[in-house]
């Protein structure tokens, strides 16, 4: 080799600054590996939120869907909705970041949804976060109104306030007295005094017994229903339900950015991949010579 150098002309000779490129390539090449690692994991970490999501607003739907009636606002349940899509799109991330290490393509499009997820939970963010300074002005006025004029008109306004009442252990909205208790006049008595009829005014669902029967809410004694009122379990069931959404939905904003920005890395980094090394076909040649 180095006899044969002697007659090759000197701008025909071998670069020598050649000899680092490889070494830089190796670095590009390991940090690429490590943000692809970094993917994965923060992309297992979005199934469990996934998860989390879906588990959470199927609590909401099905063990706690009797509230909803009385919360008239949409963005409750926008908020329930879009949980089950950010949900489905945290698993369905975490089931092509595989592909997405491997593949070019593959990792733009995983990019693509990954982009599409946060503009969703962002949504989510909003609604939480609008609904959340709206909703105790909102419960004053509707759960009163609900109480008085649609209780025993309309069916799942009825069974909502029947299981608000159960299940808070509680009676009407400030009290138990918010229920109108019906009054006749008595024309046998002198002056036409106006007494009390001893009928049920008070739901059943009110009654302190746990096998509640019908007619155990004829007395309104304290022993014998809940005194509460249900306007502060309801705010407070609101409340924490909206802070879960709100809190998943934070983290998985922060997973999101992370998984984005690991992504674009090991993008990037795929590129430098293959244009670092000017001198890849040239050493290969010259190994001809050896």
């Amino acid at each position: 080799m180095n006899h044969y150098l002697k007659y090759v002309s000197p701008a025909m000779r071998p670069v020598p600054q050649h000899r680092g490129h490889a070494a830089r390539n190796r670095r590009s090449k390991r940090c690429s590996g490590c943000c692809s690692k970094c993917q994965l994991f923060v992309s297992y970490l979005l199934v469990i939120i996934g998860i989390l999501f879906l588990a959470l607003a199927s609590w909401l739907f099905f063990f706690r869907g009797d509230l909803i009636p009385l919360i008239h606002s949409h963005f409750y349940r926008n908020c329930i909705h879009l949980a089950v899509a950010c949900g489905f799109f945290n698993i369905i991330i975490g089931f092509l970041v595989h592909s997405a290490v491997n593949n070019r393509c593959a990792l733009v499009f995983y990019l693509l949804i990954l982009i599409f997820s946060m503009i969703l939970e962002g949504c989510l963010v909003y609604f939480t976060f609008s609904y959340h300074a709206t909703y105790i002005q909102e419960l004053n006025v509707s759960l009163p109104s609900d109480m008085l004029n649609k209780y025993g008109h309309e069916d799942q306004i009825t069974a909502a306030i029947n299981f608000m009442q159960r299940d808070g252990k509680c009676c009407g909205s400030n009290a138990f007295n918010d229920w109108p208790k019906p009054e006749v006049e008595d024309h046998y008595l002198p002056y036409a005094k106006t007494v009390h009829l001893r009928v049920q005014y008070v739901p059943d669902s009110c009654c302190k017994a746990t096998h509640q029967r019908k007619g155990c809410a004829l007395s309104d004694s304290p022993n014998n229903i809940f005194y509460k009122g249900c306007l502060p379990f309801l705010k407070e069931e609101v409340y924490n339900n909206l802070n879960f959404l709100f809190t998943v939905t934070g983290a998985s904003l922060l997973l999101h950015v992370f998984n984005l920005f690991f992504g674009c890395c090991a993008c990037f980094k795929s590129d430098e991949d293959d244009d670092e090394d000017p001198f890849k076909d040239y050493d290969q040649e010259m190994h001809l010579f050896d």
